[in-house]
């Protein structure tokens, strides 16, 4: 695209510069005029009162480069030519500059007008006798023949002439190569519109739409001033096309400046700042309206003042926010507007008068555009990579927060669990733990028994309980009190617990003073072994409780069966608690099953 641009660039530069002879030679070639005479007048004059004026008044002028600045003043030059050609040809007589109100042309041949023309910008395009954004007129010169071309100008904007005279063929040449540099001009304005335009539509930023609608501004003002948009937009409204000069200043400026907030994002960073950029925006948007009401001449220089403002105001926050950030799309930014203030400065410098007219001053503000909206279009690509490099270490930083807030909630919910898990498993423990003895309670008997029951009717297996009674329990509650009779019921859980040898048997303690052994796949034999070893022990007990000691004996009811019923778990308890009764009944401190019943052995004997 650079290479591009260059090209561009050479073809400018060629087209506007090598033509200086004021005579038309043997061999037809292009001529700007060179020496002239010129006068102003604050009236109207016919061309008959203008020939008549005294030779005086006349000045002398270079028309190659004459510039007048903003001027209202009626303008007549005289200009003397002579064909020296071999050959009667038409040569155009052309001035370059699109933007003047009125422009009158006489050509006279020995004192008489052979030719005349009418044009301006206040006329219908369909007037012009050449069908160009400049003003060209036809010229029929014969050889030898001396001319005066008288020509009349009066404008409410710079005026400038740029005259030079061209044969036809070089002149259509001369379009063909100015309308190609022009065609190259609008076209990279538009492929940047379009271009942005898409980026727009696709990640709906507000940085691209306002900078979309600085474009369309901004081409449709290049196109006003270069005289396109009158005759391709508007061709039948000279009042359009002198208002879309003044007019499309406004736009321009707004859109850039609502461009340069957002794209900085002053709103965020500098809110004081972002006000005072409103509060231009507002001052530029009542220029805008105003300029369809109030005089052109006061307005284009107005909007000139402005345009110049808002490019300095936007370097100037630019390169602050580039000291703060030194960041390379802000760079980008600041040679962006910085091109463009240059071009505003020598084309407002030349058509106020103070710079001469050449290829650099004449399209200044193309050249800063062409550069400006590369540079700012690259920025913007640039500021897309760098938010997107940062979204994606923003969601790396998130992903990696995530993560880790992640494992912090597994960890904690699995610290969490243990502890529930521990917790739950200690409610229970506790829900079939007798609290005093620490055995299990008779809840927990009431679930394993019938369990117990029907593995051993399902295994046809032995299943052994054993029903303990403390003796005398409740004379010695009652002699030395709950807490004494509390020490004796630890002391007797834990002396059975101590005879338990397999983790199947389950000691609980049943009420009061009575407990419960559940011994699965035990024989009678064996759950008697069992139910004497538990006696022994707690009859060796040495309790002791407030300086004295006590000896604690036990009952014990035993029942062994192998069930032939599912559900016959009931039985057995009453079996086990019947034969317990037989051990109080017949002297404490005794086994009592189904071989030796005491009560039994006795009604047999009798």
């Amino acid at each position: 695209m650079l290479k591009q641009l260059g090209f561009i660039l050479i073809l400018l530069s060629a087209s506007f510069f090598g033509f200086t002879s004021q005579f038309i030679h043997n061999e037809p070639q292009p001529s700007y005029f060179g020496l002239a005479k010129y006068f102003s007048h604050d009236d109207v004059l016919s061309l008959d009162e203008v020939r008549q004026q005294e030779e005086s008044i006349w000045n002398d002028i270079n028309l190659k480069d004459a510039s007048f600045g903003f001027n209202e003043r009626h303008f007549w030059f005289k200009i003397p030519i002579q064909n020296i050609h071999d050959s009667n040809t038409q040569w155009f007589l052309r001035s370059n500059y699109p933007l003047l109100d009125n422009i009158d042309v006489y050509l006279l041949a020995d004192n008489q007008v052979v030719q005349e023309f009418h044009s301006g910008d206040t006329l219908p395009f369909a007037q012009r006798p050449i069908q160009q954004p400049t003003f060209v007129f036809p010229l029929d010169l014969h050889t030898d023949q001396e001319y005066s071309i008288y020509l009349h100008v009066q404008t409410t904007s710079s005026l400038q002439l740029a005259l030079s005279l061209q044969t036809e063929s070089h002149f259509w040449q001369n379009a063909a190569t100015e309308n190609a540099i022009s065609a190259a001009f609008y076209a990279i304005l538009l492929s940047m519109l379009f271009y942005n335009s898409v980026i727009f539509f696709i990640v709906r930023a507000r940085t691209y739409l306002y900078y979309v609608l600085y474009i369309a501004s901004f081409t449709l003002f290049m196109a006003s001033i270069h005289g396109w948009g009158y005759q391709l937009l508007w061709p039948n409204s000279p009042r359009i096309h002198e208002l879309s000069v003044v007019f499309l200043i406004g736009p321009t400026i707004i859109f850039a400046a609502l461009f340069s907030s957002t794209f900085l994002k002053l709103a965020t960073i500098r809110p004081g700042l972002n006000r005072l950029i409103l509060l231009f925006i507002w001052i530029t948007l009542i220029y805008s309206l105003a300029a369809l009401i109030l005089p052109y001449a006061i307005m284009i220089r107005v909007g000139a003042a402005l345009s110049i403002m808002a490019a300095a105001i936007s370097i100037s926050t630019t390169l602050q926010e580039w000291l703060r950030t030194k960041s390379r799309e802000i760079m980008l930014f600041i040679i962006a507007w910085t091109t463009v203030l240059v071009g505003f400065l020598l084309y407002g410098g030349q058509k106020f008068g103070l710079l001469p007219i050449n290829a650099l001053t004449e399209h200044a503000i193309e050249i800063g555009a062409i550069l400006e909206v590369l540079l700012l279009a690259l920025g913007l690509a640039d500021r897309i990579n760098n938010e997107r490099k940062k979204r994606l270490v923003a969601q790396q930083k998130m992903l990696d927060i995530q993560i880790k807030a992640n494992q912090e909630l597994d960890n904690k919910v699995r610290e969490r669990t243990e502890e529930l898990e521990l917790l739950n498993d200690h409610l229970q423990t506790a829900s079939i733990t007798d609290s005093l003895t620490q055995v299990k309670n008779r809840h927990y008997f009431d679930r394993k028994f019938p369990s117990e029951y029907r593995r051993a009717y399902r295994d046809k297996s032995n299943i052994a309980l054993l029903i303990i009674d403390i003796d005398h329990f409740k004379s010695f509650n009652d002699n030395y009190g709950h807490q004494a009779g509390d020490v004796v019921l630890q002391a007797v859980a834990k002396s059975i617990k101590d005879v338990m040898q397999r983790s199947s048997d389950a000691v609980s303690r049943y009420g009061g003073e009575e407990f419960t052994v559940l011994l699965p796949s035990t024989p009678q034999e064996g759950a008697y072994q069992v139910a004497e070893k538990i006696r022994q022990s707690i009859a060796d007990l040495q309790v002791e409780w407030q300086e004295n000691t006590f000896s604690v004996t036990i009952s014990i009811g035993l029942a062994s069966v192998i069930p032939s019923h599912y559900e016959g778990e009931d039985m057995l308890l009453k079996q086990a608690d019947d034969f317990l009764y037989v051990a109080k009944d017949h002297g404490r401190n005794q086994v009592v099953y189904e071989d030796n019943d005491p009560s039994a052995l006795s009604s047999s004997n009798d």
